[in-house]
C-alpha cells in the first residue's frame, strides 16, 4: 500500500505553491515512469470547507488529530496569509512528531513563518519570504544565520520555500521522496524550469 503525503489545508491556501509536487508525487498520475508513488491526504485544523485565494473549495479529508504518522512519508504545509493572522499552534504536536521520527516536512511560503514562530528553523539551513520578514512576524526566531535567499532548501529533513521557489520547492520534494530515478528528475527539474519538454527524449 502507498503511504501517505499529508496536506494541510486551510482559509486562503495559496492554489499554485504545492500543486506541482502534490501532481509530480500523487499515485493518481501514472503518465511519468516513477520509481515512488503516494496517496494524497488533505486534512485541517478541523473537516470543515475552507476555501483557497484562487476560490476552491476543499473539504479536508481529516482532522490533524487523525493524522496516523505510521502511514505518514511527509507532511506538506502550503503557503497562506492565514498563517499571519491566525497562528495555527495545533499543528506543533504533529511537526513535532514528524521531525522526532524523522517524517520530512515540507513549508512554502507562510508555511515556513509557522516553522519559524515555532522554532523548527532555528538549526537548519532554510529559505521563506525574506528573513526580515520572518523576524517582524516571528520574534522568537533565532536562525537568522542560517537564511538562505534561494528558491528552495532542503536540510535536515525540513523542506522550505520562497512564494515563487515552487518549482524548486517540487523538486526538493520530489527528490525527498524517492519518486523519480536521478536521471529523471534532472530531465524533468531541466524541463519545467525551461517550461519546454521533450517527450521524444524518452
Amino acid at each position: 500500500m502507498d503511504k501517505n503525503v499529508y496536506l494541510y489545508v486551510c482559509p486562503d491556501l495559496a492554489d499554485w505553491e504545492a500543486s506541482l509536487a502534490i501532481a509530480m508525487i500523487s499515485n493518481l498520475n501514472t503518465d511519468l515512469p516513477k520509481k515512488m508513488s503516494y496517496n494524497i491526504v488533505t486534512f485541517g485544523l478541523t473537516r470543515d470547507p475552507v476555501k483557497t485565494s484562487g476560490g476552491v473549495t476543499i473539504l479536508p479529508d481529516c482532522d490533524v488529530d487523525a493524522v496516523d504518522l505510521t502511514e505518514a512519508a511527509m507532511v506538506i504545509l502550503p503557503g497562506s496569509s492565514h498563517y499571519e493572522h491566525d497562528d495555527p499552534a495545533q499543528l506543533v504536536p504533529l511537526i513535532r512528531n514528524c521531525i522526532n521520527n524523522n517524517i520530512p516536512v515540507a513549508a512554502i511560503c507562510g508555511g515556513t513563518l509557522f516553522l519559524a514562530r515555532h522554532g523548527f528553523l532555528d538549526t537548519v539551513r532554510h529559505t521563506s519570504c525574506g528573513q526580515e520578514w520572518l523576524k517582524e512576524h516571528a520574534p522568537d526566531y533565532r536562525g537568522e544565520h542560517l537564511y538562505e535567499a534561494v528558491p528552495s532548501v532542503s536540510d535536515g529533513g525540513i523542506i522550505t520555500a520562497n512564494p515563487l521557489g515552487f518549482v524548486d520547492f517540487a523538486y526538493n520534494i520530489i527528490q525527498a521522496l524517492d519518486v523519480f530515478s536521478p536521471e529523471f528528475l534532472e530531465i524533468w527539474h531541466g524541463a519545467v524550469k525551461s517550461g519546454y519538454l521533450d517527450v521524444d527524449q524518452f
